[in-house]
């Protein structure tokens, strides 16, 4: 069973070797992510699980870029990022997805790229995107969507216990639905990923 504690430890002690391995598999889509934001100039994004950063330069240079990940190895990668690669300003901190240190109604931009994957509990930290945005706010995330492919299924079904079990991430998830639970608006799925695993979730919070 996925835990806080070993994700913790597994991208802490992966955190350097993160973009070698895993840029080529998940840094499709983040540029459109961006791009279907859309923040107005001036705004302030809250990006949840930043990791080591890998969207930092694609935002634009008129809005300021609050970022946050679990892991503090993956936390000093994207340092670096911020100060090498990012347009704008850019702040980061340690904290939990589940359980965000920010007031209700905080945000009109919210960014989540891979992060409902490695958490625990989803639907807690779904339940913390809406508390935090602000009505109206526009959310967009990147995350994996279980297949409807039968063959498809069948590999999650296998592989899921083993990821989980390396605090790597899981697999089973039903984030369109969570995300219909909580009221989202105008939700809009496209596909990512050359092999269409992985999806931009866009959607607004209800008013």
């Amino acid at each position: 069973m996925i835990t806080s504690q070993s994700i913790k430890q597994t991208y802490d002690r992966f955190s350097s070797l993160y973009d070698l391995v895993f840029k080529p598999w998940l840094g499709f889509g983040r540029n459109r992510a961006v791009e279907l934001l859309s923040p107005s100039p001036g705004a302030r994004v809250l990006e949840i699980g930043v990791g080591t950063g890998l969207s930092l330069e694609h935002y634009p240079p008129d809005v300021e870029v609050l970022g946050f990940d679990y892991s503090f190895g993956m936390l000093k990668e994207s340092q670096a990022k911020a100060k090498e690669q990012s347009h704008c300003p850019v702040n980061l901190m340690q904290m939990d997805a589940q359980s965000m240190a920010f007031a209700d109604n905080s945000f009109d931009y919210l960014m989540s790229a891979y992060v409902l994957t490695v958490v625990p509990d989803p639907r807690k930290a779904v339940s913390e995107m809406f508390r935090v945005a602000r009505p109206g706010a526009k959310v967009v995330i990147i995350n994996y969507i279980c297949s409807k492919n039968k063959l498809m299924g069948i590999i999650e079904d296998i592989f899921h216990p083993v990821f989980a079990r390396l605090g790597l991430f899981t697999l089973k998830h039903d984030l369109p639905g969570l995300l219909k639970q909580h009221g989202a608006k105008d939700i809009r799925i496209e596909p990512t990923s050359f092999l269409r695993l992985h999806h931009i979730v866009s959607f607004t919070v209800p008013a």
